[in-house]
């Protein structure tokens, strides 16, 4: 898993975009590669926004999330979690 948060509404974006990119790339056969954004500098990012929509609309990211949807977030990550027999820390038992 990775993270990363910042508060940009210029090229941090287009950086992230690549990583989540390179992210789709190196992931293999059991692997799940998910984003989460948000932040009013994506209204300015289209474009880079559009990229990480692709990704996902073509599978290539397995989720799509925002600070909106992070209960959906949560959800799909306790069922992966299952599936691996990880459990997620914080998560009752």
């Amino acid at each position: 898993m990775a993270a990363k948060g910042f508060d940009s509404t210029g090229s941090k974006l287009s950086d992230a975009v690549r990583e989540i990119e390179e992210m789709a790339d190196a992931r293999t056969g059991g692997q799940v590669a998910l984003a989460v954004v948000d932040g009013i500098g994506w209204k300015g990012r289209m474009a880079d926004l559009k990229r990480i929509w692709d990704l996902w609309d073509t599978g290539e990211i397995d989720g799509l999330y925002t600070l909106a949807t992070l209960a959906q977030f949560r959800t799909y990550l306790d069922h992966f979690a299952a599936l691996r027999g990880v459990v997620r820390l914080g998560a009752s038992t």
